[in-house]
């Protein structure tokens, strides 16, 4: 007697697992490093940040007695507008999915749009900083060749020179940030370059050289753990939220970011970070007269632009 193996394809379930692997998300760094301000309501769409000049100081003694030597004529102000835009995304659930779907999905699917708001905030950041910013080469050259990647020596070569030389404070009161150092917001694969750069006889000012000097668990940290932490006064951090530039027809640069304090600005009406609903079908929702759906929709009223050119540096890298 024979025995019918084959079973009907219908008959077999899928059994579906009840968690969800964490979706890909990349670092965001740029909003942190923004001068934040908040317009009050009835006050208009446009903020304006004002930056002034500094005095030459005056090391001419005054005559005895004076009443007219020493007076400042001229102290001028650069203006920075910022308009304040609204941005959001939104998705329907169908009230089939809500009912059919494993517990947990409404909550992975309000993850997903908290993430796209952080994510747009994070790119309007970073292009306002691209389209504005004083431009620098890693190798300090007037161009960029396909072999000058990020080093170590770049980092500190520009924090020091262009921001510090030119009077650029570092920046304070955010969680999580040295405060007065400045900010270096990097790529992965620039920061692979920099943290796998070989010493020289000349030239020893390497990662690997840097971390040997640094005492107790923290040198660990940076070598073992991938903390790139400080260099010189420069907090390092990554961001996959870094994009490419084509230089000339052979080069393709990674553009990095330093950040001084007073370089970014950002404004918002309400509230600073992007607000998340979860909107449920009501009596007065007459574009939903059957009740079978739901939406979950981030917004936010924002603007950001670059106060100040001088203390944000764009600083490429060959990919």
């Amino acid at each position: 007697m024979a025995f019918n193996t084959t079973i009907n394809t219908s008959l077999l379930t899928t059994y579906l697992i009840r968690k969800f692997i964490p979706a890909l998300e990349k670092d965001l760094q740029m909003q942190r490093f923004t001068t934040k301000a908040m317009v009050p309501a009835g006050e208009g769409k446009i903020a304006r940040f004002n930056v002034f000049s500094s005095t030459a100081g005056n090391i001419t003694a005054l005559a005895e007695g004076t009443v007219s030597a020493g007076e400042i004529t001229t102290l001028t102000t650069s203006p920075t507008n910022v308009t304040i835009a609204e941005y959001g995304e939104f998705i329907k659930m169908t009230r089939l999915q809500d009912l059919a779907a494993v517990k947990g999905t409404r909550d992975e699917v309000a993850n997903r749009l908290g993430y796209q708001a952080a994510l747009t905030i994070d790119k309007l950041v970073r292009n306002a900083a691209k389209a504005s910013s004083t431009a620098k080469h890693a190798g300090s050259g007037a161009t960029l060749a396909t072999t000058e990647t990020l080093s170590a020596r770049d980092i500190i070569r520009e924090s020091l020179e262009t921001l510090a030389g030119g009077d650029v404070a570092g920046l304070r009161g955010i969680s999580g940030h040295p405060d007065g150092e400045y900010a270096c917001v990097i790529h992965p694969e620039p920061e692979s370059d920099m943290v796998s750069e070989s010493a020289t006889s000349t030239n020893k000012l390497v990662w690997s050289e840097i971390v040997k000097n640094v005492g107790g668990s923290l040198g660990q940290e940076k070598l073992i753990k991938g903390a790139m932490g400080s260099i010189y006064g420069t907090a390092c951090y990554r961001s996959q939220n870094i994009d490419t530039a084509l230089l000339t027809s052979t080069v393709t640069a990674y553009s990095n970011f330093i950040f001084g304090d007073g370089g970014m600005g950002a404004v918002a009406l309400e509230d600073m970070d992007p607000v998340l609903y979860v909107n449920t079908p009501s009596s007065g929702d007459v574009g939903n007269p059957y009740r079978n759906f739901s939406t979950i929709a981030w917004h936010v009223f924002f603007g950001t632009s670059t106060i100040d050119s001088g203390r944000v540096i764009r600083l490429y890298s060959a990919k």
